[in-house]
């Protein structure tokens, strides 16, 4: 009888790992799923922002100097929990955002009392699907961005200032390679070192 209850269970785990529900085709949702496996370890919440106990989806248009105005969607957290560690999916299941929510953040002897995820991934995608780049963020501030081909192998790194955000070098890659690497001297200055391949 026991071992009818360990296979049982066995099932149930291995079915219960799976975060996809699939209702159709079409739509995607991420079930809000929580593990911890002792206190000194950081929770993980795998979310999709199609799920409306976890996100609030706020309509909006944006208007900028020469342009038309541009419908936007954003979708902002419910009751984000402090500390977790969030994987946010969109409506199709692709990966949009990585990171810890953090509801105060010292950074340099000042406390930030909004919470956000200060040292977080940011993924985006082209028209296909494929995926396009990972911003990365520390402390708040932008710290690099990772540009990717159609063969999800690199085409360029770009770094950041932390404190101004402005490029200090771009690497550039030819087949996943790293081929030149620009160092900026000023805004739009740099010169070139050429990879020892």
């Amino acid at each position: 009888m026991k071992i009818g209850y360990l296979i049982l269970y066995f099932i149930l785990s291995v079915f219960n790992g799976y975060d996809l529900k699939k209702g159709d085709d079409t739509e995607i949702i991420f079930s809000m799923k929580h593990s911890k496996r002792n206190t000194c370890e950081t929770d993980t919440l795998r979310v999709s922002q199609n799920d409306i106990t976890v996100f609030k989806q706020v309509e909006g248009i944006i208007h900028r100097p020469c342009s038309n105005p541009e419908y936007t969607i954003s979708y902002e957290l419910i009751n984000p929990k402090d500390g977790a560690y969030y994987y946010i999916y969109d409506t199709k299941g692709k990966l949009m955002l990585e990171g810890k929510y953090t509801k105060e953040y010292l950074y340099e002897g000042i406390i930030y009392k909004q919470g956000n995820f200060y040292n977080s991934k940011k993924y985006s995608y082209q028209n296909s699907g494929k995926l396009n780049t990972i911003h990365y963020q520390e402390d708040g501030r932008n710290l690099k961005t990772e540009v990717f081909d159609n063969q999800k192998k690199l085409k360029k790194v770009l770094y950041f200032d932390k404190k101004t955000s402005n490029k200090t070098k771009v690497e550039i890659y030819t087949n996943g390679q790293l081929h030149k690497t620009h160092i900026y001297t000023s805004f739009d200055n740099y010169y070139t070192v050429k990879a020892n391949n």
